[in-house]
């Protein structure tokens, strides 16, 4: 009999199978179809095809094919396909470079082919997706669960097992009598009470179960060493629920530690070393394309207005905190007079030390672009917490105990709290508070995609103004 786990690596090994063949079909319908504009291929097609080739398979161990984990949701789908094609892009064409016999894309045929591939791999991964409902709600595929205890956690466990779509079929659950029952919060009814927990031993030998999900210690007569062994040997897969460290732990996360397993109080995808890897490509990528295009422009125009609109140098360089606590030097387009108070005193409503010119630059976020050099050089990201002055870093970390937490990740030019609704002026701590929690919220939460979504959202505040933009 194959068991649910099998059955789940087999469906995951088929669809990477589809997701390469989707990959391959609609690059050499790219590479032979006249009708695609931006995209002239020059050069031995044996090249482009193997060089195609191995950028996806090695962009596709950067990213997760998610599709078959239970959890997996539309969006993070999406996210998913949209890192796998921007790492594709940017290794195929920094593979190319090595060869001489081909032509290397520009700027605007490396997106166009990036986009092509988003939007062909996006609707197969979909379509699979909602071929993998219908044989889950239909009762195929499904993963055999119990749950040892009852309480708060036990019930959110169970309110994730009773979602068709999750495929699992969740049997009952053993707990003291007289605990508070288990329901399924879509129907309203009761789940099974399978017994006392003493009974649960008993109840794992005579029946098939894939998953055990456990609250509570066992117990009684029995002990949490035999309940691992009876799992063990009946080849179930268990799993502690633990319900003591929500709050103090925020998103706790489990770390292998020797030869023991430890509990971290914040969950850092930006630890891993794959995603950073990912999020520092991107900034590279998107940071070189800014300034070899868009910028040169801008710098021309800031110069002439600034040069006829007050005097002093163009740039405003400033030491910030940044990752880990270091400093560096952040740099601006000059929006105010010269004046000795710049690295103490942040900018106010009406600050009497911004310019005319200033003042739209600051509200268009014009000031910031020059950071997309500090970008390039590594010193911020395209997107995390804003970085502070110096003396606001020393202020703050006396006053608000988790501030220097924002220092985990790079700062950004953009970032989560900005676009939330926590910019311009703190007037006082508890302003400042909101923002850290924002910013390490963003920590905790980081994602290719949601890097993409801040940043389309600052776009479009940049455009539409912010009253906060100071």
């Amino acid at each position: 009999m194959i068991s649910a786990f099998d059955r789940t690596l087999k469906l995951g090994v088929s669809l990477s199978v589809i997701d390469w063949l989707t990959f391959n079909i609609v690059f050499l319908l790219s590479y032979y179809l006249s009708w695609f504009p931006f995209l002239n291929w020059e050069g031995n097609f044996l090249t482009y095809f193997i060089t195609s080739n191995i950028a996806y398979i090695i962009a596709l161990q950067f990213v997760t094919i998610s599709l078959h984990h239970r959890w997996a949701q539309p969006a993070k789908v999406l996210s998913n396909t949209s890192r796998t094609s921007l790492i594709f892009i940017v290794l195929y064409t920094s593979f190319l470079g090595m060869f001489s016999d081909v032509r290397i894309p520009d700027a605007v045929s490396s997106l166009f082919l990036a986009a092509i591939i988003f939007v062909a791999t996006s609707v197969e991964r979909l379509v699979l997706r909602t071929y993998i409902i219908h044989r889950r709600t239909s009762g195929r595929d499904s993963v055999k669960t119990i749950i040892l205890g009852t309480g708060s956690m036990s019930q959110k466990v169970a309110d994730v097992m009773t979602n068709d779509w999750n495929g699992y079929n969740l049997l009952g659950y053993f707990s003291r009598l007289g605990d508070q029952a288990i329901v399924n919060s879509t129907t309203g009814e009761a789940i099974p009470r399978l017994g006392d927990k003493d009974d649960i031993i008993d109840y794992l030998e005579r029946n098939h179960v894939d998953e055990l999900y456990i609250s509570e210690v066992p117990g009684g007569t029995v002990s949490f060493k035999e309940l691992m062994q009876i799992c063990d040997k009946n080849m179930i897969r268990a799993y502690y629920v633990p319900s003591t460290v929500y709050g103090e732990f925020r998103k706790a996360k489990v770390k292998e530690f020797g030869n023991i397993y430890v509990l971290s109080q914040y969950d850092e995808p930006l630890r891993d070393v794959r995603n950073r890897i990912e999020k520092r490509l991107f900034d590279i990528f998107v940071s070189l394309l800014f300034l070899c295009t868009i910028f040169p422009f801008v710098l021309i125009i800031v110069y002439i207005v600034s040069k006829i609109t007050m005097p002093g140098p163009l740039f405003f360089k400033q030491k910030r905190t940044g990752y880990d606590g270091r400093d560096f030097w952040c740099y601006k387009f000059r929006s105010m007079k010269v004046n000795k108070d710049s690295d103490t005193v942040q900018a106010v409503k009406n600050d009497p030390r911004v310019t005319k010119w200033g003042a739209l630059m600051r509200h268009t976020n014009i000031d910031e672009l020059p950071q997309f050099i500090n970008v390039l050089k590594g010193d911020m990201s395209l997107v995390g917490p804003r970085p502070h002055m110096l003396a606001h870093t020393d202020y703050y970390s006396e006053l608000i105990s988790d501030y220097m937490i924002r220092h985990y990740v790079k700062p950004g030019i953009t970032g989560w709290a900005q676009t939330h609704g926590e910019r311009g002026e703190t007037k006082t701590v508890e302003d400042m508070r909101r923002r850290v929690e924002k910013d390490i919220w963003y920590i905790e939460h980081w994602s290719f995609w949601l890097d993409i979504q801040i940043m389309i959202k600052t776009v479009t505040d940049a455009i539409h103004g912010d009253d906060k933009a100071y």
